[in-house]
């Protein structure tokens, strides 16, 4: 009879475990970061532009006055991301990796444009 209540109690366990790891939102991560000035300081303003794979456009957003910035809830996979202000612009930063429940850390750095 013992046996029973362990068994039940094991199986009830693994029911709420299972029930509860479907119930949490999956496959979804961020990339943060910041962008900085070619002297290494933060730039506030900076237009963050976030790219799939195959280059399709899907987000811009703005540095914040301590130039960080947020792309969150982005599908697992790679994307690209670059700044620009003004007469300034970063490198593409390519194959960056989002992982579900993670955030990604990039530095950007503004260079003049070429």
């Amino acid at each position: 009879m013992r046996c029973n209540f362990l068994i039940a109690g094991f199986l009830c366990a693994v029911v709420t475990a299972s029930v509860g790891a479907a119930a949490r939102p999956g496959g979804v991560g961020t990339i943060g970061g910041q962008v900085l000035s070619a002297e290494g300081k933060p730039v506030a303003g900076a237009h963050v532009t976030l790219q799939d794979t195959e280059g399709g456009h899907l987000q811009v957003t703005d540095s914040n006055d301590k130039g960080r910035f947020w792309f969150i809830s982005l599908p697992e996979g790679q994307y690209s991301v670059r700044a620009s202000d003004g007469g300034r612009v970063s490198e593409w930063r390519q194959d960056v990796w989002v992982a579900p429940g993670e955030q990604t850390n990039v530095v950007l750095h503004l260079r003049p444009k070429k």
